[in-house]
């Protein structure tokens, strides 16, 4: 073929995919990726390049360009194929990392797109901006699939993404990356975080008894959304409200601050997992309210939202291979925020922090603000946040391992929502942002209340009221389901009515209240399963853990014995 075209590739995942480029003396000519395999996707990408190189267009020319997109599938079959040698060290997990932003105890690095002029089009690709945290260094490199390490051994970076398309926004603009690879200061944490809070606060409005906790929240939501590979899970938010409450502008400021944003209303899931896994980012999912539809799509995006909350946690898929299929895991993990009118699906809600949204008034000047009235302020700040996400690599790993941080009666699921803010908090609060941690603090107790209120059925809180009454009158030996159910449909007729048989019936009785540890037992003779067993501590336990007033007497108040003449020893 023409000794000035060349044709380089890379492995792009394990599916038989490339990534093939054909160089010419000025640079890159086409490129793409596909399966060589594939005799189509080969034409294709000929006929692409022959557009670029007329020249190229001669059977002699197209032949030998076909034989070296075979090559590259033979090369690629013996890749499979190949079997690992068993004397070469295992790699350890913690060696293999996201390359979009991690944090490890060497280095922290963040992949920017960056876009120039090659042969005459704009073409994007992938640069690797790195801070080593022992001696402070700063470099760029290209985007590859492995970093030498000083002490020895290597970091691995998985997946390598496709080039970036010529209108990726980078979010780190390169003047500030040019003046930080040149020794700039970095930018003082405090100021920034007071600075992303008054961006928060100038456009939104927020209910008033809970609005400078709700700002300072997603504020540090936001600085988390640049650290979060340091921690093994990540909160969620769940902002909701009614119509005209504030939520678009909420995600638009948000769009412009966090860390490489997805924002979407109607993505599909398997576009979804796909587009996470491949290039990473925070998703800000609008409409959320359709996560409660039965449509499979629904289903399938509640199943990506459930495993992005964890590291290590991967959506996994059965792709089509040939005439079979194969297992497929897709990372994606990493912050999400979600904006619904009515609630979310209970599994979601309980992992993300709400943010209740608050109506401007007539009066207000919010709703007329324009979000991108000074572009300039929102790039200076994202260029910043960038910027303090590499310096301090080293202390996020930190804070991630910190349990003081946290109130104690702040625990389970609850712990992993507001650590990783409440951790960051501290830190700012020892560099001078005074009284943080208690504002921060008090706002997860006041969520966490309110979240309790919400996550809990009022069915489930009547039933349990109406135990707690025969446990204190001495009367639940012999009680059972059908009795609760009979008290239960008098005292509430819309929700346990005959209307409401197919759900309530004795045996929906025993089912809610199993979730909270209660359940019959055997009797004597012929009394059947009661809840003979139940005891006023075991009912405390369940009033502190979920915040009911089940009209229990005091602990050290006398109460009627728990055991009546006749009952089970």
């Amino acid at each position: 073929m023409n000794a000035n075209i060349v044709i380089e590739w890379r492995a792009d995942g394990d599916a038989g995919r490339a990534k093939v480029y054909a160089m010419g003396d000025d640079g890159p000519l086409h490129s793409d990726v596909f399966k060589p395999a594939s005799a189509r996707s080969r034409e294709l990408f000929i006929a692409a390049l022959i557009a670029k190189c007329p020249a190229l267009n001669t059977p002699e020319r197209k032949a030998a360009l076909e034989k070296e997109l075979l090559t590259i599938v033979a090369k690629l079959d013996e890749s499979a194929d190949a079997k690992p040698d068993a004397n070469a060290p295992e790699i350890e997990l913690s060696r293999i990392v996201r390359p979009e932003l991690f944090h490890t105890a060497d280095v922290s690095g963040v992949a920017i797109a960056a876009v120039r002029i090659v042969g005459g089009k704009p073409r994007g690709s992938w640069e690797l901006y790195c801070r080593w945290h022992a001696h402070g260094e700063r470099e760029k490199r290209e985007l590859e699939s492995c970093v030498e390490l000083p002490a020895g051994g290597s970091l691995w970076l998985h997946p390598i993404p496709a080039d970036p398309t010529a209108t990726v926004r980078a979010g780190w603009t390169p003047k500030a990356r040019a003046a930080w690879l040149a020794g700039a200061d970095a930018p003082d944490p405090v100021d920034v975080w007071k600075r992303v809070c008054e961006r928060i606060a100038h456009f939104v409005e927020f209910p008033p008894d809970v609005g400078k906790g709700t700002v300072v929240t997603l504020a540090l939501w936001t600085r988390l959304t640049y650290c979060y590979p340091g921690w093994l899970s990540v909160p969620y938010l769940a902002t909701g409200g009614p119509m005209a409450s504030g939520k678009t502008t909420l995600f638009g400021v948000l769009e412009r601050l966090v860390f490489r944003p997805l924002k979407s209303s109607n993505m599909t899931a398997a576009c979804l997992f796909r587009t996470l896994h491949e290039c990473g980012g925070v998703l800000l999912l609008d409409e959320a309210e359709r996560l409660r539809d039965n449509a499979p799509d629904a289903g399938e995006l509640r199943s990506i939202l459930l495993s992005g909350y964890k590291r290590g946690s991967p959506a996994i898929r059965l792709e089509k291979d040939g005439d079979t299929f194969r297992r497929v895991e897709f990372d994606v993990y990493g912050p999400k925020a979600l904006a619904a009118i009515s609630s979310l699906p209970e599994a979601l809600a309980s992992r993300s922090i709400r943010v209740g949204m608050f109506r401007a008034g007539a009066d207000s000047p919010k709703p007329r603000r324009r979000l991108d009235a000074n572009p300039a302020l929102w790039s200076e700040l994202r260029d910043d946040l960038h910027a303090l996400a590499l310096e301090h690599g080293a202390t996020w790993l930190a804070l991630a391992d910190r349990a003081d941080v946290c109130p104690t009666e702040i625990g389970g699921r609850d712990y992993e929502l507001w650590q990783p803010l409440l951790a960051l908090a501290t830190w700012l609060e020892a560099r001078g942002a005074t009284g943080l941690t208690n504002v921060v603090s008090d706002f997860a107790a006041q969520t966490i209340d309110a979240g309790k209120d919400d996550s809990v059925p009022e069915a489930d809180e009547l039933l349990l009221r109406l135990v707690a009454e025969h446990v204190r009158d001495g009367t639940h030996v012999a009680l059972k389901a059908s009795d609760l159910l009979r008290q239960a449909r008098e005292i509430d007729p819309a929700t346990f009515g005959t209307a409401q048989a197919a759900r309530w019936g004795p045996r929906g009785v025993g089912a809610a209240l199993s979730r909270y540890g209660i359940s019959t037992h055997k009797g004597t003779g012929n009394t059947g399963r009661t809840y003979a067993r139940i005891t006023l501590g075991q009912l405390r336990q369940i009033a502190s853990a979920y915040g009911f007033d089940l009209g229990l007497p005091a602990e050290n108040l006398p109460h009627v014995p728990q055991r009546t003449a006749g009952s089970e020893a």
